[in-house]
């Protein structure tokens, strides 16, 4: 999923992938920000660099026009100039912003896209990107360290002068900007590290089958007791007839109800219906249910196949497959 960004930036994101024959699931916009559920498997290096460069390219366009518009209507109210400064000041900050090439902001991805195109490894691009982000953040680190030792110098009036702020404030402001960068582009090549390991091998691999489940008639009593007390399940499949996939029920759905109403209500009453479920198939690849986790923040998925329940997939079968692969390969 693309990172959340302006609402023309997202949509530019979803049109350039688009043009470009990279399926757009989704665009979600909001009044001040928006994201493109674009589909990453089949991007190619150039396709990555294009995408990720419209959205901050848009950005800066937009505070072109603001600059072009507030210079060229006369008799300006304070009001719509106060409007275009607005679109000038967040349109710049957007667009240069997520221009900086680094991971995980739009500049990273392009410059990822083209040194993949250059060397032609994808896991070592994202390497030299990330190292690129991270460099890049260590300067952006000294500089608010230093900003944040002038700043205790009553004598450097000037300095408080140029930013217009308290620049002890600004100085933490740019350390936790470069702490941000440092982080990102560190788990960008994390998980590109994780994507290849897990490239090719489906979920059915490493699910857990024959999960815990119950029938969606059964008292939410009966659930609490029988499967979170007692096993310490977390969330529990409910079926019918045997492995029909009905929906979830976490320990969380069972506080819609009073505790002294549990006997009293199925399991099917306060689950969540299967249609409002992110699942995944035997035939996904790994990486794929991690993508969902991570978004969601799940800590397991149901696996199923045309409807019925074959599995569960959760992070702990993700951790043990990579121990096991670990001391298989040493």
């Amino acid at each position: 999923r693309m990172r959340m960004n302006g609402t023309a930036a997202a949509s530019a994101h979803a049109i350039v992938a688009s043009v470009r024959g990279i399926s757009v699931s989704t665009v979600t916009l909001s009044m001040f920000s928006g994201s493109s559920d674009i589909d990453r498997e089949n991007q190619k290096p150039l396709d990555e660099a294009f995408i990720n460069v419209a959205g901050p390219a848009v950005s800066l366009l937009l505070a072109a026009i603001a600059i072009a518009a507030r210079l060229a209507i006369p008799g300006q109210s304070t009001p719509l100039m106060g409007f275009l400064e607005l679109v000038l000041i967040l349109n710049l900050w957007l667009g240069g912003f997520n221009l900086l090439p680094t991971l995980p902001l739009d500049g990273g991805h392009a410059v990822r896209g083209l040194l993949w195109h250059r060397i032609g490894d994808y896991r070592r691009a994202t390497r030299i990107a990330s190292l690129i982000g991270r460099g890049l953040a260590g300067l952006i680190f000294l500089g608010g360290i230093l900003l944040l030792v002038f700043s205790l110098d009553g004598t450097q009036t000037e300095i408080a002068g140029l930013f217009g702020y308290d620049t002890r404030i600004v100085a933490i402001v740019i350390i936790a900007v470069a702490w941000f960068l440092n982080a990102g582009s560190r788990n960008a090549y994390r998980h590109a590290v994780l994507q290849q390991r897990f490239r090719g091998v489906p979920v059915s691999r490493i699910m857990t089958p024959n999960p815990v489940t119950v029938p969606p008639w059964k008292t939410v009593e009966d659930v609490v007791n029988e499967c979170f007390l007692q096993r310490g399940e977390r969330p529990v499949a409910v079926v019918n007839n045997g492995d029909v996939l009905m929906g979830l029920i976490a320990y969380s759905d069972t506080r819609k109800l009073p505790r002294s109403d549990w006997a009293k209500h199925a399991a099917g009453e306060v689950m969540t219906p299967v249609g409002e479920l992110i699942k995944v198939a035997p035939e996904d690849t790994i990486d794929v249910a991690i993508k969902h986790m991570a978004e969601q923040h799940f800590n397991q998925l149901p696996v199923v196949d045309r409807g019925r329940l074959v599995g569960m997939i959760a992070r702990v079968n993700v951790l043990r497959f990579l121990e096991l692969k670990d001391e298989t390969a040493a």
